[in-house]
């Protein structure tokens, strides 16, 4: 999809590169590269100290049940994705670092609202204004990144925020575990209160800045963005690669406690594994992605990694404890590498789909595909089906990843070749219905 959809002719989702207009001056890395780290650490370690304790608060001092905390989540899941779209549209025309701070303080309240949280109704609508907050939040730093960043380096700056994501989620993670040591009443409420000033801090940031890059645009409703069945395809697919997360948080501890004999203990360790990868190698793997061909490559490759993963994790129940274990590990490894190559791709094609007139729009919308994949479906899919059925369920679900890695391929035979990186700007292969824009 070109960034510049023509009203006669439709953006074709072409590998292929087309001509633009003249960009207007990107400002240098070194001029906002710091705000976004320091934001992107600031805010998830706040929110990996909200995930430290959030779940535990809820049932230990609100007396919420597992089923209830649950339900509310999911509720607040679906009903918040309207609300995330409108953000979108918004930050086309006030831009997007307005609105992420917006977002920011909104996010921040709720938060700290959860301390007033005295039942389930109560619950409920307090997590969906988080929730709102929360599914907005990674779209419109990507719309940022994209207002800023020359074409060739979105991907890698994007590469670099995501190793702060992770850098915090452990930095807040530990510090939950430091302070959750007492276990009383009053260390949930400090961490709580600790998360939601984060979430201000990051907010004052942004509005300290200056520019209004990725504004001024967007001046029409969300019905043609919708409509566009490029990227409701597009957003389809990549929600089906967007499963690992599902596995990954769902199915593979629930497997390893229920069908092995592998210490419980161990899953945490895995977990380390797959952080640690990703902090070490997302930047690494950024080259891999940088034009439209190699993203759809890298596409094939996930599916296909995602593919043995789960014939992994079939088999690991059929060995002795040590090489049961040994069977988790590796597949741990080729699931974190999925993680990375998935997530990858995503960017530098999302990047080249969304149009010039509604960036942030196409960006959030695209982002609904993996918040359903994750929060709804993907769930639902593990527990119900997956491990229901057990072997048999993993075996299905490497099926699906593999048939998955038939569209990319598909793409890549259908197009030329890239004329070099960041020469193809468009994603393959669909036609916008002619007279249409963005």
């Amino acid at each position: 999809m070109s960034t510049g959809p023509s009203p006669s002719t439709g953006s074709s989702l072409s590998t292929g590169s087309s001509p633009s207009a003249p960009a207007a001056p990107r400002p240098r890395p070194g001029e906002f590269l710091p705000l976004i780290q320091v934001v992107t650490l600031v805010e998830w370690t706040g929110t990996g100290l909200f995930l430290a304790v959030s779940a535990v608060y809820f049932k230990t001092v609100v007396g919420l049940g597992t089923a209830s905390i649950g339900a509310g989540l999911s509720i607040a899941g679906v009903a918040a994705l309207p609300a995330a779209l409108l953000a979108g549209r918004l930050a086309d025309r006030l831009g997007p670092r307005r609105v992420l701070a917006a977002v920011n303080l909104v996010r921040a309240a709720a938060t700290l609202a959860y301390l007033w949280v005295d039942g389930w109704w109560s619950f409920l609508a307090v997590a969906l204004a988080v929730v709102v907050a929360e599914q907005s939040s990674a779209p419109l730093v990507q719309a940022y990144v994209r207002a800023l960043a020359a074409r060739s380096l979105r991907a890698r700056v994007m590469a670099v925020q995501r190793t702060v994501v992770n850098i915090g989620l452990s930095l807040g993670g530990l510090l939950a575990g430091l302070t959750l040591g007492a276990a009383d009443r009053a260390s949930f409420r400090w961490l709580l209160a600790g998360g939601a000033a984060t979430y201000a801090v990051v907010a004052v940031l942004l509005l300290a800045s200056k520019g209004n890059a990725g504004g001024g645009r967007g001046r029409g409703g969300l019905g043609p963005v919708l409509k566009d069945t490029g990227l409701l395809g597009f957003t389809a697919y990549n929600a089906v690669l967007s499963l690992w997360g599902s596995v990954l948080n769902v199915a593979f501890p629930l497997w390893l406690v229920t069908r092995t004999d592998v210490p419980e203990r161990l899953v945490g360790i895995l977990y380390v594994v797959n952080t640690v990868m990703c902090i070490l190698l997302q930047y690494f793997v950024s080259r891999w992605f940088t034009t439209v061909r190699r993203a759809w490559s890298c596409y094939a490759a996930a599916a296909v990694t995602l593919a043995a993963a789960c014939l992994l994790f079939a088999a690991a129940p059929s060995f002795p404890e040590r090489w049961a274990l040994t069977a988790f590990a590796g597949a741990i490894v080729l699931l974190t590498l999925a993680e990375l190559l998935q997530v990858g791709a995503a960017w530098t094609l999302s990047f080249s789909m969304a149009p010039e007139e509604s960036p942030a729009a196409y960006l959030m919308v695209f982002s609904t595909g993996r918040t359903l994949a994750n929060r709804v479906v993907g769930p639902v899919l593990m527990t119900g089906v997956v491990l229901a059925l057990g072997t048999a369920g993993w075996i299905g679900l490497a099926a699906l990843f593999a048939l998955a890695a038939a569209v990319p391929c598909a793409v890549l035979r259908a197009g030329p070749a890239d004329e070099g990186d960041g020469a193809a700007h468009t994603v393959p292969d669909v036609q916008r219905p002619a007279g249409t824009t963005p």
